[in-house]
């Protein structure tokens, strides 16, 4: 038998899982430019592993699936919430509004949030949550747990469900490439001491992350390599924002699939 750290690694490869799905994939909205020049994508073309999580019929975060029954947030998604109340969908492009025809929703059955999370100072603000069925479908994959060091140099893709200023548009998944910005230059931007579990990304020209972005992925070559923390101001031009780094967290990421379980 192989260790039990094998096994969660193995599980954490990106694929596509082939079974049938309850919900079926929305038609591919046009790509367009949208609010802070962001992009239209469909969940499929991320890789299928973006979740919407919703506080009984409100989108309040955005997760990564790493196996089909855990995925990555932010910790503050949480605060002073009841468990019972959340639950997620998969497979979707566009936010899904159908709640009161969801005969089985998707309810959290567990959650690890990181012991050090201090949300004022960046610190810990990372989660692992378990869901109550298996999410497979032909419209779903797993991102892998980054293990890529990040520099200045590299760009990345950040998606996310979160608000698009515009209280008349429906919320659907939207994307935007970031550069990794010197922690150094970082701070200077922000006026602010940054711990070394922080990565700052920018996409400027106005693009930034925005209400209901919280707790999605900062991609990088099929990883998740960060969980979208906190912006300055939604379409502010100046200021970076910031992300957890997933690799920073990659053990508690583990060991907290590993203690949630697989059944």
């Amino acid at each position: 038998m192989q260790p039990s750290w094998v096994i969660v690694a193995s599980l954490l490869l990106l694929v596509s899982a082939g079974t049938g799905s309850d919900l079926d994939e929305e038609p591919a909205p046009r790509i367009q430019p949208r609010i802070f020049k962001g992009k239209e994508i469909t969940n499929g073309a991320l890789g299928g592993m973006g979740v919407q999580l919703f506080y009984k019929t409100k989108l309040v975060c955005t997760g990564t699936l790493i196996t089909e029954r855990h995925f990555i947030t932010a910790g503050h998604c949480f605060n002073n919430m009841t468990l019972s109340e959340f639950h997620v969908i998969g497979g979707q492009t566009r936010e899904f509004d159908r709640h009161k025809k969801l005969f089985h929703k998707n309810r959290l059955v567990g959650l690890r949030i990181h012991p050090d999370f201090d949300k004022e100072s960046f610190i810990g603000d990372i989660a692992v949550a378990k869901i109550k069925y298996p999410l497979r479908s032909k419209y779903i994959g797993y991102a892998q747990v980054c293990k890529s060091p990040l520099y200045p140099s590299d760009v990345l893709t950040v998606a996310g469900w979160g608000s698009s200023g515009r209280t008349s548009d429906k919320s659907t998944l939207r994307s935007m490439r970031v550069a990794i910005v010197d922690k150094g230059v970082c701070e200077r931007q922000l006026k602010l001491s940054l711990p070394e579990n922080v990565i700052c990304a920018g996409g400027y020209n106005s693009r930034t992350l925005c209400a209901g972005d919280s707790g999605g992925p900062l991609m990088f070559r099929q990883q998740v390599c960060g969980v979208s923390t906190w912006t300055y101001k939604c379409g502010n031009n100046a200021k970076p924002d910031i992300f957890m780094s997933v690799r920073h967290y990659s053990k508690f990421v583990i060991k907290a699939v590993r203690d949630l379980g697989f059944k």
